[in-house]
């Protein structure tokens, strides 16, 4: 006796992203057409034509019509640092170039903010804006303490961070907080610089996270129903955006936020799996053991949200472990090199020298970014934690950087052979060709942040690579040479929300999102079945969940999405288009997605028997 489900889907396009079985012998019958798909609990049971699929329907079994709408594996984001979205939704006020083109509008926000502030009584309060944007958004003013108590207010305490989360700006009630304030000739912290004049005064500019935190960390925390709040609002976002599987490539544990993590991932509608990279620092062997761990900075990674003291945040102790199959910890996490909006990347050339770089705080010219590891170091940390059988991740967007890591990774494979880790490489934006066909060879996991150039390509080849832009993430080399990639959008520290289709968009048309005639690099350019092949089963290997989800086929979860429109007949700039209409894990329907349902096209369940149900699509 058959199975039965739990529910029945059909009624529109099916895309399983499994790849075809071998070309029939000539003169034999076609594979026959994906037309259903059954769940029995949190699994698929069955896939493939009406009568097969149906044959698992009984009395109590949802069939849901799909409006003639698509139905495929729910998106998995490889690189995210969910946990900082979350809390800075209830901590900043955003000021994006994703919703904002003019200082003007930007201006108001922020008045806007401070005035509600001024007015609550006794107020303790900050105003922490996040998303200044001189790169895109080219009519702001240069910060300094001295405009933003001129400009927003001189008494309650104001800190502007970039979007790219490695500079902000602060007035002077905010320089104050710190105990001992940072007044004059001010000695900045390991690996953050408070910029001072020539009087040795402090200007109000802060780089790097140790500098930014020193003033941010004396912000007052959000209540606690606040943090939950936001924390909701985060999963519903990633749900709309049609994922299932978010990661998180920052997570440094604390009891307290851990405890909200499991409290969230054990409840009944938490919508996506949340795996972790905990982040972990280069050590030396000789220095483990004998307990003498350097306490250096990394300089490209932005933790501004925090539940507590930053000292105690810092601990890589502890943890969520394997809690669920909702929440885990994937493996660690380490920076190699810095960021190219900062001028911190490891290059090989020198950045171009503008006014934008110097009003960015790039280094003085000629600058050639920073590597921010050594490399006997890094060598030992990959060693020590391959042994393990632990999966590296390794940020790195330079060619320096990622020649650093890409020899570290190749001897060790040579040293202990072993590649079912899956070590993976991050961002990449300027890794070479060369490079990348060596990380195929061994087996590496490249994941792109290509979409870098929907915002920032003009503005890179005017004032920051030149030329250099064009090959920026060349990811169709990484096809080429058989690498198993996936392409990211490293929110916060990117404009806007989650959106798939649009990093998809960016992948296959190159071009910018105010101009789509220009491509940049477009021989680098890949198929939309590619894009989605980096969301779905290529983004599932390299989590190590290429058994468990990425595709729809009969054993594997639930982990579904039902869109607009078929991905695979849309215009590649009409992708933003799509919408999700609904998102499933582990077999439940995920009501938070409906946000994004366009009227009248919702998913549909019929409550008429199933007999009829099965002749409405003949």
């Amino acid at each position: 006796m058959s199975r039965k489900a739990d529910i029945i889907l059909y009624g529109g396009d099916i895309i399983t992203m499994e790849e075809p079985a071998a070309s029939p012998p000539s003169g034999a019958d076609p594979p026959p057409k994906i037309e259903a798909v059954a769940i029995s609990g949190d699994a698929i049971l069955a896939v493939g034509t009406m009568d097969s699929v149906f044959s698992h329907a009984g009395p109590n079994t949802e069939v849901v019509f799909l409006n003639q709408q698509t139905l495929m594996p729910g998106f998995i984001e490889p690189h995210q640092h969910a946990i900082q979205c979350a809390l800075m939704r209830s901590q900043y006020i955003n000021i994006s170039a994703i919703n904002y083109r003019s200082y003007n509008d930007i201006r108001t926000v922020m008045v806007n903010r401070m005035s509600e502030l001024a007015a609550k009584p006794d107020n303790k309060d900050w105003g922490i804006f996040f998303g200044w944007d001189p790169e895109l958004i080219s009519d702001l003013p240069t910060l300094s303490a001295d405009f933003l108590d001129a400009n927003f207010s001189s008494t309650i305490p104001i800190v502007v961070v970039g979007q790219s989360g490695h500079v902000a700006w602060a007035n002077h009630p905010a320089l104050k907080a710190p105990k001992p304030e940072i007044g004059p000739n001010y000695q900045s912290p390991s690996g953050g610089t408070v910029v001072l004049d020539a009087e040795g005064k402090p200007t109000g500019q802060l780089f790097e996270e140790p500098a930014i935190m020193l003033v941010v960390g004396q912000a007052p925390l959000p209540s606690e129903e606040a943090m939950a709040e936001s924390f909701y609002e985060q999963w519903r976002a990633y749900a709309s955006a049609g994922l299932t599987t978010v990661t998180d490539l920052a997570y440094m544990p604390t009891p307290e936020m851990d405890e909200v993590l499991k409290k969230a991932a054990d409840a009944p509608d938490f919508p996506v799996r949340l795996g972790l990279y905990k982040m972990t620092h280069a050590v030396k062997d000789a220095d483990v053991k004998t307990k003498s761990v350097p306490t250096t900075q990394q300089k490209c990674i932005s933790q501004l949200a925090r539940v507590r003291p930053q000292k105690e945040q810092r601990s890589s102790e502890g943890g969520v472990g394997n809690h669920s199959a909702r929440l885990w910890e994937v493996g660690l996490k380490l920076v190699a090199d810095g960021s190219p909006h900062c001028g911190t990347s490891a290059v090989r050339e020198p950045y171009l020298f503008t006014p934008l770089t110097e009003t960015l705080g790039f280094p003085k010219a000629p600058g050639y970014g920073i590597l921010n590891m050594e490399t006997d170091a890094l060598f030992d940390t990959v060693k020590r934690h391959h042994q393990e059988g632990k999966q590296l991740a390794i940020h790195c967007h330079g060619e320096r950087s990622s020649e650093q890591v890409l020899k570290v990774y190749e001897q060790i494979q040579t040293q202990f052979p072993d590649k079912k880790n899956r070590h993976r490489m991050e961002h990449l934006g300027l890794m070479t060709v060369d490079q990348i066909a060596r990380a195929g060879k061994i087996n590496l996991a490249l994941s792109f942040f290509v979409d870098h150039l929907r915002f920032y390509a003009k503005v890179y080849k005017t004032d920051i690579f030149g030329e250099r832009v064009n090959r920026w993430t060349p990811l169709s080399e990484a096809t080429k040479n058989g690498v198993t990639w996936t392409i990211h959008q490293d929110h916060p520290t990117f404009p806007g929300e989650a959106n798939p289709f649009a990093n998809m968009k960016t992948a296959i048309t190159r071009c910018t999102r105010d101009d789509p005639t220009t491509p940049y690099g477009p021989e680098y350019r890949v198929t939309i079945h590619e894009a989605l092949k980096s969301y779905t089963v290529n983004a599932a290997w390299q989590l190590h969940l290429d058994q468990t989800v990425g595709s729809i086929k009969v054993g594997k979860k639930a982990d579904l999405v039902v869109l607009s429109a078929n991905p695979y007949h849309v215009d590649p700039f009409d992708l933003e288009k799509i919408r999700v209409i609904e998102t499933f894990v582990d077999g439940r329907r995920n009501n938070l997605a409906n946000v994004n349902a366009i009227p009248n096209v919702n998913v549909k369940v019929l409550d008429r028997p199933v007999k009829q149900a099965k002749s409405a699509t003949k």
